[in-house]
């Protein structure tokens, strides 16, 4: 077995265990077994070139400013960086290609002032690599210790800055080199790719120290896999395994981009029947083939516990090692999506399942649908526009989960504003808000995505909030020193200067419902909300864990990574990152309450408002 094996092996055994590990070696894993090794002076050569490279990326005033394309300079020094035998000939070719570019002239920067106290992210600091690293030469050293001594510092860098979208967006002068499924890419762009995707990483994700594995090494190992890899679906896997290092739910949709995601995945046949997961298990919650499920003995009600012999929590862990989320209440908010069928993994149209059905326990053949066939898409198509149909006639006020509780869902508040002008739509909010604070409780429902943003930053705050509303510290990239993030002190960033809060405090309880699908701008949402009602109680699991807005990265092959790009703290400064928004108390949904059809979270949230004594203020 290879080093880059052996290492992939051992992180994933720790990472999932035996059980999973057994489930994907073979499946779609990363590492054809048959590659051959690649010694470690080859690989630390490489290492070290991806990173001089990526410095001169996003340090250099000439790239930075466009009149270098980073792309080409990579590509041309590449294979006298592979034909490099020894250290002695890496550095002569880093040197040739740090000369090539040039010693910036003029002054060197001038250090910036930390104030306010910390108002920079310095957490994913590391410059031993140019400053002490021994595979490098003094010379070279120096060269690279001159050339961020004259760095870029401009807001307008040319691999950076989005027009219009100053806090995220898809990084720009990134070309697609899109080549025709069926086609492998080239080993320059394969290797292109990697480094790419490194220095995106090093410098533009404010998050790379919470990363499981330390990047470079997690890096290292795959810099052979990607120069031996021999087709386009081993190059999608390779990607998908890299991806899924990331740890941010935010890169998790990345394995819908795939051409051969299918054949990764053994998902092309679906189930007969839609389903919610809980404590690990699939429940049928509908029948969508009833011919196919009554052939399979399945019913409405039905709780699956392994497919094919493996517990469905252990398939769960599995798909953790190729899909990157922040943590696993992000991992089961998502893999239960029917569209994606992640669980339902097979190759033919049969696959035997376990299940309860009441005190009974059975072992039956499932028969999966084809969406291919004609019939088949009719009837998926026929259910889930009927599962997804809104509502005849929507309700413009409020909702009431109890009586004097009243009941906000972050997913459905459009309705509640006319959206002609935004004097009538505050009047609306403000008399909706003055009827609900008469009542004995609020819940906000946070498990969705928000589908009005004014919602919170705007209505809420107009009627509850108070002057200096700054309920998060958010960092910003620091364009004077690319990997660090700098506080942004603006308060429209935090609320909307140009309301005057009413300052309405609310002498009922609140309570907040979070899961793993409060992600993002939901998650932001809540943050503002604990601090609108510092009393309020916030149930559920962990949020996703991905605040920040997205910043995006196209690599070889129009391929598109997603991170959180920017960093979001709490007041206090601690980290929402991986592990989701502040709860006060955890509820986890049941098999037995979904089979009741119950909202188990919500339940709790009137139980705790109508349950004696005040919510302490927390701080």
């Amino acid at each position: 077995m290879t080093a880059s094996i052996h290492f992939l092996v051992t992180s994933l055994f720790n990472k999932i265990g035996r059980g999973g590990l057994l489930l994907l070696i073979g499946l779609y894993l990363v590492t054809p077994l048959g590659v051959a090794a690649q010694d470690g002076f080859e690989t630390e050569k490489q290492l070290n070139y991806f990173r001089i490279w990526g410095f001169v990326k996003y340090f250099h005033p000439a790239s930075a400013l466009g009149q270098v394309q980073a792309d080409s300079l990579f590509l041309a020094y590449l294979p006298k960086v592979d034909s490099a035998a020894n250290q002695k000939q890496a550095n002569l070719v880093f040197r040739q290609l740090l000369r090539a570019v040039g010693v910036p002239q003029g002054e060197k920067v001038k250090a910036q002032k930390n104030e306010p106290k910390g108002a920079f992210l310095l957490k994913n600091l590391d410059e031993a690599w140019r400053t002490k690293n021994k595979f490098l030469s003094s010379e070279n050293r120096k060269l690279l210790d001159q050339i961020f001594e004259h760095r870029f510092t401009g807001e307008k860098h040319y691999y950076t800055y989005v027009r219009n979208n100053p806090f995220g967006g898809t990084m720009p002068h990134e070309p697609e080199y899109a080549y025709k499924p069926e086609e492998n890419l080239p080993y320059p762009l394969r290797m292109l790719a990697l480094a790419k995707l490194k220095a995106f990483i090093d410098y533009l994700y404010p998050y790379k120290h919470l990363l499981d594995e330390n990047w470079d090494a997690v890096v290292g190992q795959y810099i052979p896999l990607f120069a031996q890899c021999s087709s386009r679906e081993q190059y999608e896997r390779l990607l998908l395994a890299v991806n899924a290092r990331l740890d941010d739910t935010q890169a998790y949709p990345f394995f819908r981009q795939l051409h051969y995601r299918e054949k990764l995945f053994k998902n092309h046949f679906f189930p007969p029947f839609d389903y919610q997961l809980a404590q690990q298990k699939i429940i049928v919650t509908a029948i969508i083939d009833e011919a196919l499920c009554k052939r399979s003995n399945i019913r409405r009600g039905d709780v699956i516990e392994a497919l094919d012999s493996v517990a469905v929590g252990e398939w769960g862990q599995a798909l953790n090692a190729v899909l990157s989320v922040s943590n696993e209440s992000a991992l089961w908010a998502r893999v239960g999506e029917w569209g994606d069928n992640l669980l339902f993994r097979s190759e033919d149209p049969v696959m035997q399942v376990r299940l309860t059905r009441g005190e009974e326990q059975l072992t039956t053949t499932l028969r999966l649908m084809d969406p291919s066939a004609s019939a088949k898409a009719k009837l998926i198509d026929s259910y889930f526009k009927k599962k997804l149909a809104p509502p005849a006639k929507k309700n413009k006020g409020l909702v009431y989960a109890a009586k004097g509780i009243a009941y906000f869902r972050i997913d459905d508040t459009f309705r509640m504003i006319k959206d002609e002008t935004s004097e009538e739509d505050f009047r609306l909010m403000d008399s909706l808000f003055t009827r609900a604070a008469k009542g004995k409780g609020m819940i906000f429902d946070m498990r969705g995505e928000p589908d009005n943003s004014d919602f919170v930053y705007y209505y809420a705050f107009k009627k509850f909030g108070r002057p200096n509303h700054y309920f998060a510290r958010y960092y910003q990239l620091n364009p004077h020193h690319l990997g660090t993030y700098r506080l942004l002190t603006q308060p429209e960033v935090y609320y909307p200067t140009e309301i005057t809060p009413e300052d309405v405090v609310y002498p009922g309880k609140v309570v907040l419902l979070v899961n793993g699908a409060t992600h993002s701008i939901g998650e932001w949402h809540t943050m503002s909300l604990q601090r609108l009602f510092p009393g309020s109680i916030t149930l559920g699991q962990p949020s996703a864990g991905a605040d920040g807005d997205v910043k995006k990265i196209t690599l070889p092959g129009n391929y598109t990574v997603g991170v959180s790009g920017n960093g979001v703290y709490y007041p206090n400064n601690a980290v929402t990152q991986r592990l989701g928004v502040r709860v006060d108390e955890e509820v986890q949904p049941t098999v037995k309450g979904i089979l009741q059809r119950r909202d188990e979270l919500l339940e709790k949230a009137v139980e705790l408002i109508n349950g004696e004594g005040k919510n302490e203020v927390k701080e």
